[in-house]
């Protein structure tokens, strides 16, 4: 299975709007945005802890006392942590999406049906 880095690339997203590949990645699988949410706070808490403010003290003691500094690299490493899971997610959820989108097409067929058999009974009628 190809591991896609960009919702352009992943075929199940081909042809939808960029509004509608964010809605789809984001706004759909409320659960398992959910689940990668929590693990992502563990490991960005733990990333934190453990590998970010070791690496800090080491190459530039008494940065941490530079808040604002210290603040933005923070919140580049969220940031980049945020794009891995986004990243992670597109390509765990891909047969869930494109099963989503079968559904859609499918609602969206049926519906155009039905409105070309109302069309259809009104001009019989008329």
């Amino acid at each position: 299975m190809a591991f896609y880095f960009r919702a352009d690339d992943v075929p199940e997203l081909r042809g939808l709007s960029k509004w509608d590949q964010r809605v789809l990645l984001r706004g759909t699988f409320l659960k398992e945005r959910a689940i990668s949410t929590l693990v992502l706070l563990l490991i960005v808490i733990g990333s934190i802890q453990f590998v970010i403010n070791p690496l800090v003290e080491s190459l530039a003691p008494g940065f941490r006392n530079n808040t604002l500094g210290y603040a933005a690299v923070l919140i580049v490493w969220l940031l980049a942590l945020m794009s891995a899971r986004d990243i992670v997610m597109m390509n765990i959820l891909r047969p869930k999406i494109a099963a989503k989108r079968a559904e859609k097409q499918a609602a969206e067929l049926a519906a155009a049906n039905a409105a070309n058999a109302a069309d259809d009974g009104n001009n019989a009628a008329g």
